[in-house]
């Protein structure tokens, strides 16, 4: 059944599958198609920008994800779980005489926040969305992470610096999309790869530099074989601490790219799946970035998924989920940064180990509240049948929620990544766009020379502010940033955090299909690469008949 999406105008289609799973969660058809939905909840995350400010609850100075801006308190974190305030003061009556999204309203802009989500973490205070992790510096989503900088989604990782993406790897450098990977620099979509640098589409090789599309290969360089002494003295020879020389070697390497044969999407040990970035993954339609998941459909950055569909950033164990953002556990609909494993919760905002609550916002181990109010488990189940029936009437059931209650604006957040709108774009759909603040990029002192070798670099660098060349914004270096580059020899960076990040991000598939056929047997695919790359792109059955 195709639908029109009552945002962008766009066809969309409805199948049996999808509608048996929103009878079970028992909501309506969408009216807005998968991408816009996408873009809706992307709005409500902000990864990237830190800001300080003051605590409302104690007054001293704090890292937040918030601006001195947002209408409602933010708490820093060890005083947002202390028993000092009570979220339950703030709870408001419901009823059915005016939008649901409009009573939440007075929540969202009134119940204080933490100032960023760090859960069992040393030594991580510039970093957001983070757990069990230590020492790391502005690595956002964070998990189970040692000694790593300026990264993006990092799953039990050590000593990794600038990069996305990256799983069960150590000691590797602007590297995006590796697993199990160890030693390797300037690298992406590689598995199992070890003492090697500048690869991509690579599995399984060791003392290798400057290669794309190997397999289970030792002492290649540009993909030419050469014996272990050849390949020793070569390397030795190559000073990959300069500047000059890897601007080089990348421009070698890109030469290389569309000799390789790629699979239609990147992964292994999937089955029946549409999208890209797959491990341990069954029956998954447009989908992005998915471990150990099945039965979802239009998710992406999730792990150990069940029964999930329009679901994004939640890296724990959840059955049955629809429409919500980084929230954790059993029968979620529609919430937003709700974790540590609820369950039965609907239309929640941050709240944390909650049962059977509707439309909360910051509760911690509470069960059977409706708008921060306190019910008995008959009442709460007889208002809350009231208010969904209300929802359906007003057309709010099943939507997210609406971008106005985001804290945040366009630019601060994930949508802005996937769905890039220039400032015009953005205040025409009534959105908010923030501002640079001109004071912060204001720096009147001399400008540093980053040297071209990393031999060259002193540790009086660390004292110095450092300007992008590309985007013009400020930097510095810390400690173990520049003991990390003098160890993995690698130079000094002349370009900031965030440009480092943008142009990793663009190398990666865009998070959208193509049609085409595959090169081999010429069956339809469907898959990220599009018909102007390249690459040539196999199905599943001929890439592994051909390469393995």
């Amino acid at each position: 059944m195709d639908n029109t999406c009552s945002t962008c105008g766009a066809q969309f289609s409805i199948d049996e599958i999808d509608r048996d799973f929103y009878n079970r969660m028992t909501v309506s058809d969408p009216i807005d198609c998968p991408v816009c939905r996408r873009q809706r909840r992307l709005m409500f995350r902000n990864f990237f920008n830190l800001y300080h400010r003051t605590c409302d609850l104690s007054g001293k100075k704090i890292i937040s994800m918030y601006d001195e801006n947002v209408l409602f308190p933010v708490y820093e974190m060890h005083e947002w779980w202390s028993d000092k305030w009570d979220p339950l003061s703030y709870g408001k009556e419901a009823n059915t005489h005016e939008p649901f999204f409009t009573q939440i309203k007075s929540l969202h802009h009134s119940v204080p926040r933490m100032s960023v989500v760090n859960a069992q973490c040393e030594n991580t205070d510039y970093c957001t969305m983070s757990f069990a992790s230590r020492n790391c510096y502005l690595v956002c989503g964070n998990v189970g992470n040692e000694d790593c900088a300026y990264g993006h989604i990092l799953n039990q990782c050590k000593n990794c610096f600038d990069c996305v993406y990256c799983f069960n790897s150590e000691l590797c450098y602007e590297c995006s999309d590796c697993v199990q990977c160890y030693g390797i620099s300037f690298s992406r979509d590689c598995d199992n790869c070890t003492s090697s640098a500048f690869l991509v589409h690579c599995t399984g090789c060791t003392d290798c530099f400057g290669c794309v599309g190997l397999h289970n290969k030792k002492y290649h360089i540009f993909n030419e074989v050469h014996s272990k002494e050849e390949y020793e003295k070569k390397i030795s020879q190559l000073n990959v601490g300069d500047h000059r020389i890897i601007a080089d070697i990348q421009a070698r390497v890109a030469s290389l790219i569309g000799e390789e044969i790629v699979k239609l999407y990147h992964g292994f040990n999937c089955e029946n799946v549409t999208g890209d970035y797959f491990y341990n993954c069954k029956n998954i339609v447009d989908g992005y970035d998915l471990k150990n998941c099945e039965d979802c459909r239009h998710c992406g950055t999730l792990q150990g998924h069940r029964d999930a569909h329009d679901c994004n950033y939640a890296l724990q164990a959840t059955e049955l989920s629809y429409n919500s953002l980084t929230s954790y556990g059993h029968n979620i609909l529609c919430c937003q940064g709700c974790m540590a494993i609820s369950s039965n919760i609907t239309y929640c905002d941050n709240c944390f180990s909650c049962k059977d609550c509707f439309g909360c916002v910051g509760l911690k181990q509470h069960q059977y509240c409706i708008l921060n109010k306190q019910y008995s488990e008959n009442e709460y189940r007889m208002v809350r049948s009231q208010l969904v029936e209300h929802m359906r009437k007003t057309g709010e059931w099943g939507q997210f929620f609406p971008h106005a209650l985001s804290p945040f604006a366009y630019n601060e957040t994930m949508a802005s990544l996937y769905f890039p709108l220039t400032t015009g774009e953005v205040l025409k759909r009534g959105w908010k766009w923030k501002e640079a603040d001109a004071k912060e990029q204001q720096y009147l002192g001399p400008r540093y020379e980053v040297p071209d070798d990393i031999k060259d670099v002193s540790d009086d660098i660390m004292k110095h502010i450092l300007t992008c060349e590309v985007t013009g914004r400020l930097y510095k270096i810390i400690p173990q940033e520049l003991k990390f580059y003098r160890d993995m020899r690698i130079p000094v960076p002349r370009k900031c955090p965030d440009q480092r990040r943008t142009e990793r991000m663009v190398l990666r598939n865009p998070r959208k299909l193509f049609d085409r056929t595959c090169a081999k047997c010429k069956k339809g695919i469907e898959t990220t690469y599009a018909l102007e790359r390249p690459e040539t792109v196999y199905c599943e059955e001929c890439y592994l008949s051909t390469v393995y």
